[in-house]
């Protein structure tokens, strides 16, 4: 009561006066002066401007210091500069990285710490909002959710995957959202109803289960030389999108071949979760130029203003399976406890193996960079002809080691630079372009009254300098003001 009459009486006040006699009652409150605010929208910054939070919202901003009353906590940002927290729409925070199942019960104590770890290596990188795209059942979230300290979850209700496709190797496994696809010629175990598994009735259930996101998939297979994985019709497809959009449920849908984005950009779903990494048969020549093919599928999600992910370190993360010095990355240590560390260099010989079999590791290199060429290319015409590009990482993207939770998404943004995205566009897709994209805009848009305090303080300017995003002062969760070095796993580990 008394934060919603102290709310009130700001506002009335200022009306009628902006005077530094403005009085605002806090319960636990943050004032945060001297501020220099990014926004993410036109890229201005708001010099020497006052930020007062209480609980987890943020209730003032503007240039006239507020008469603060109550229980609150100055922090003079002097010489900083203020964004909102980042924002990952794709990852996986369930299952520890790389490892496999029978792997994580032989070492109970790696994944208690790993699991323990995890939302402060998000946190560590500035990612203080997350979108889980692949878990079946929401329970499976609930240890993260738990944690004391974490980034705001939100999450898909389980893959919406097409009968026998990718991603339902067999009907044991665990996927109670699975679509059947009418004129398929596969059967069905007879315990499953197929009214329960039309576009309809699946839309309705992960909605029901407070999820945010109907994810799907458009993958034919990844070895030519097996048979293709059921894809969904085009009737299918546009089933989906329709009652998905009538449960308010964004249609995401995984892709990353020339076949998945023609067909994915056509039947305008509202996010690729890959970027077009998969040319086919299709290669740049030798002055650099696109593919003919490539550009005109590319144009068509530009039209059709679908979401575009360029997901870059997940091929990266595969490729540095073949990198033996990988893991003596010191900033490693940040993000990951040092005994998974430690397993990782024991069995780093194995994980290729069992992933590459006995392929040279020159050769392995050779080809990821290729494809993450062809990858940062695709990303890059997308940005030059107004294509709607969305921050994704794919974190974890087993079974590898290279693609660490917090850190993948610091890589992404090397990368994004590297391929000429400018700074201002990086910042703008990880974080008010994702929150429009998944309809948290109301919440987390930009710095401004009303949104939820999740905020970055930076010792540098990220429109000016991509290491800001690895110069992180302190990290706002919820209103809760953290020492981005209490976030370290390293300070954890000593």
């Amino acid at each position: 009561m008394n934060k919603i009459i102290g709310l009130l009486l700001f506002t009335f006040t200022l009306i009628s006066c902006k005077t530094s006699e403005v009085e605002i009652f806090v319960e636990n409150g943050l004032l945060i002066e001297n501020a220099q605010i990014i926004s993410p929208d036109d890229q201005t910054i708001s010099p020497d401007s006052f930020i007062v939070v209480d609980g987890d919202s943020i209730l003032y901003v503007g240039k006239d210091e507020p008469n603060l009353k109550g229980s609150f906590t100055t922090i003079d940002a002097a010489g900083k500069y203020i964004i909102p927290g980042l924002i990952d729409s794709h990852v996986h925070v369930t299952g520890t990285d790389a490892l496999s199942d029978d792997e994580e019960l032989d070492n109970p104590e790696i994944v208690k710490n790993f699991n323990e770890q995890l939302p402060k290596s998000y946190l560590y990188f500035g990612y203080t909002t997350l979108i889980d795209l692949g878990t079946a059942k929401p329970e499976r979230l609930t240890d993260f959710q738990k944690a004391v300290i974490g980034p705001d979850l939100y999450y898909a209700g389980g893959g919406a995957v097409i009968g026998n496709g990718y991603g339902l190797s067999n009907w044991n496994d665990d996927i109670p959202n699975f679509i059947y696809q009418e004129n398929e010629d596969y059967p069905i175990p007879e315990k499953y109803l197929k009214e329960n598994h039309t576009p309809k009735a699946v839309a309705q259930r992960i909605a029901s289960s407070g999820a945010i996101v109907l994810k799907t998939y458009y993958e034919p297979g990844f070895d030519p030389t097996q048979p293709r994985f059921p894809t969904p019709s085009k009737t299918l497809m546009a089933n989906l999108k329709m009652e998905a959009h009538k449960n308010n449920l964004v249609l995401a849908v995984h892709g990353n071949s020339l076949e998945a984005h023609d067909f994915l950009g056509n039947a305008q779903v509202d996010v690729i979760a890959h970027g077009l990494w998969n040319w086919g048969n299709h290669r740049l020549d030798s002055t650099g130029v696109i593919p003919e093919a490539i550009k005109d599928v590319l144009d068509t999600e530009i039209k059709n203003k679908v979401g575009y992910m360029p997901t870059l370190q997940v091929i990266n993360g595969l490729r540095e399976l073949t990198d033996s010095n990988y893991l003596n990355d010191p900033e490693l240590e940040h993000v990951l406890p040092n005994e998974l560390i430690a397993y990782y260099k024991a069995n780093s010989n194995t994980m290729y193996t069992n992933v590459f079999g006995n392929a040279p590791k020159n050769i392995i290199s050779n080809n990821f960079n290729r494809i993450s060429n062809q990858g940062k290319v695709s990303m890059k015409y997308m940005n030059d002809h107004g294509g709607h590009l969305l921050f994704g990482t794919d974190t974890p993207s087993s079974p590898t080691f290279g693609n660490p939770p917090g850190y993948n998404g610091y890589l992404e943004m090397l990368e994004m630079e590297n391929a000429g995205i400018p700074l201002s566009k990086i910042l703008a897709m990880a974080t008010i372009e994702n929150a429009k994209a998944f309809n948290l805009e109301k919440l987390y848009r930009i710095v401004e009254e009303g949104k939820k305090a999740n905020l970055l303080i930076l010792n540098k300017n990220p429109l000016q300098d991509i290491m800001a995003y690895n110069d992180i002062e302190q990290v706002i969760i919820n209103g809760q003001s953290l020492n981005r070095k209490n976030l370290s796993a390293k300070n954890v580990d000593e």
